[in-house]
């Protein structure tokens, strides 16, 4: 038996011996960031005005975690040290198919102790169940927050050739094509094909953006093919000075399509052409948005729709119980920029619209979706407006907009404030630039923005044709001035890989920022920034 054991190790440290040897190349890449920011006055609203003002009432129910604290804090001043760092990792097994990830850690506030329980950060733990609290002693931080907050393993996926193109499959970026006008980097998971031919190239994707059982713990069961699926089909065709492409997108969305009652599918569609070239000094790109579908379409028009959206008593006592309406969406948007470059100068020219949703018809929404699908987060126009840093750190531009039903739209679900989702806008926008030196850049920027639409409050039962009811007392928006804002941002590489910027932005702030209320007293605000960036 021994000997019978022994002849079986040796023959399996023989194929052992004789396997083929398998070398993974690994290779590192990332950044690292801190950076500081003043906010003098992150609320919009004038710090000046006498307690108890109706202004002073609004709460920014972005800022979930502070929700108990004195509405009056929200009128101070801000300032605070953030950073993140970010490891991407590439193994590449053989020629042709590698696996890729991305974590993030220490993603937070300097000093910032919500996540530890109250504690200092001297010990290790695995759940941080009550939050903590802050010098008031109002406690702060979610009742069960995450236990890994300060490392998020954002991406993996497979990358590999094939005879007929390229497949990557898992979580990876998703949310980016043609120009940054209507991107957002973020990862969800999915599958994408891409596929080159000379100067074209063809790509196909499917993404998985949301998987449910139901609306909740409760609806198991009882809604059906509870999912959101992305579908991309698009081509890309380069020429000497630039490239330009179109996109095809489908999203279906049946969270709220129930089995045992009369819920909704939602099914858009978006053509997404775009083109960029340069033409000796001159700089040029633009994309276009067309956005169509259906933004409610419900199992059955003969019966109430399911969920809340029936039956509820509305101002002045009226009940609205009707049957359910389907809600159409037919959006629009557009994209152009210019720079010329004057060496060691330049200047340029953004331009940038989205279009509104005002309630004007009960069966079609106009615009308004960017929230919905996601989109819009990276465009970065200036430095608080629709800015994804300044909103992640401060919370939506609230201003005297209201929370809850008459603080959205609630066909689209597009919030009134100002998020990192830029939406119903006319953006308009100059800038000038110089680099004194090869490592310095020194860039000033002017931006004035409205809105296509003054938003409405609440007019009724969504999606049921008693949406537009006499009853029901109609209000909209006293401005649709966003506002404007003149930026400066200063960069210097002191490494090739390790930058320095400042950065200085005032808004002038609209009277959009009142909401309803004409008698709301605005204020403008201001930031002071510095940023240390290294990539690798």
């Amino acid at each position: 038996m021994k000997k019978g054991l022994f002849i079986l190790l040796v023959l399996f440290l023989t194929a052992l011996a004789a396997a083929p040897a398998v070398a993974v190349d690994v290779k590192f890449s990332g950044s690292y960031y801190t950076l500081g920011w003043y906010v003098d006055n992150p609320s919009h609203l004038d710090k000046n005005e006498a307690p108890g003002a109706a202004s002073w009432g609004t709460v920014d129910a972005s800022q979930a975690n502070y929700a108990n604290r004195d509405a009056r804090s929200r009128r101070g001043a801000d300032a605070f040290y953030s950073q993140r760092f970010r490891l991407q990792t590439e193994f590449q097994v053989v020629e042709g198919l590698k696996l890729v990830t991305r974590f993030d850690a220490l993603e937070k506030r300097w000093g910032d102790q919500a996540w530890a329980g109250g504690t200092g950060e001297t010990q290790s733990r695995t759940q941080t169940p009550q939050g903590s609290l802050d010098p008031n002693g109002v406690r702060r931080g979610a009742a069960n927050p995450k236990a890994q907050e300060n490392l998020e393993w954002e991406r993996a996926y497979l990358d590999f050739n094939v005879p007929f193109g390229k497949f990557q499959v898992g979580y990876m970026q998703f949310l980016t094509w043609g120009t940054t006008f209507l991107d957002t980097t973020l990862t969800s998971a999915g599958i994408r094909y891409l596929y080159s031919r000379g100067p074209w190239q063809a790509v196909a994707a499917i993404e998985k953006r949301g998987e449910w059982v139901g609306l909740n713990a409760n609806n198991i069961g009882v809604a059906n093919d509870a999912d959101r699926d992305v579908y991309d089909f698009g081509a890309i065709y380069k020429f000497k000075p630039g490239e330009a492409g179109i996109l095809y997108q489908y999203s279906r969305s049946g969270q709220n399509k129930w089995e045992q009652g009369n819920g909704y599918l939602t099914q858009l569609n978006g053509l997404y052409p775009y083109a960029k070239a340069t033409f000796g000094k001159l700089f040029l790109e633009g994309e276009a948005m067309y956005a169509f579908g259906d933004l409610r379409s419900y199992e059955s028009t003969s019966a109430a729709p399911t969920g809340g959206t029936a039956g509820t008593n509305r101002p002045g006592g009226v009940s609205i119980n009707n049957p359910a309406q389907n809600v159409g969406v037919q959006a629009f948007g557009a994209y152009v920029h210019g720079k010329y470059d004057l060496k060691p100068a330049y200047v340029g020219i953004k331009f940038a619209y989205l279009s509104g949703d005002d309630n004007s018809n009960s069966d079609k929404a106009t615009g308004s979706i960017m929230q919905s699908q996601q989109m819009n987060r990276s465009f970065y126009p200036t430095l608080i407006l629709w800015n994804d840093d300044y909103q992640n750190n401060m919370g939506n531009i609230q201003g005297n907009v209201p929370a809850g039903a008459t603080g959205a739209n609630r066909r689209t679900g597009q919030n009134y404030t100002i998020s990192q989702n830029m939406d119903n806008v006319w953006f308009y926008q100059i800038y000038a630039g110089v680099k004194p030196m090869p490592k310095m850049n020194l860039m000033m920027a002017l931006s004035y923005a409205t809105a296509d639409k003054k938003p409405k409050s609440d007019v009724g039962a969504v999606g049921s044709p008693g949406y537009y009811n006499p009853a029901n007392r109609v209000t909209e928006f006293v401005s649709d001035k966003y506002g404007t804002e003149l930026d400066f941002i200063g960069t210097y590489k002191i490494y090739d890989n390790l930058t320095y910027m400042i950065g200085i932005g005032y808004l002038w702030t609209g009277d959009y920022f009142k909401g309803y209320d004409n008698d709301a007293k605005i204020r403008d605000n201001y930031l002071l920034s510095h940023k240390l960036t290294l990539n690798f």
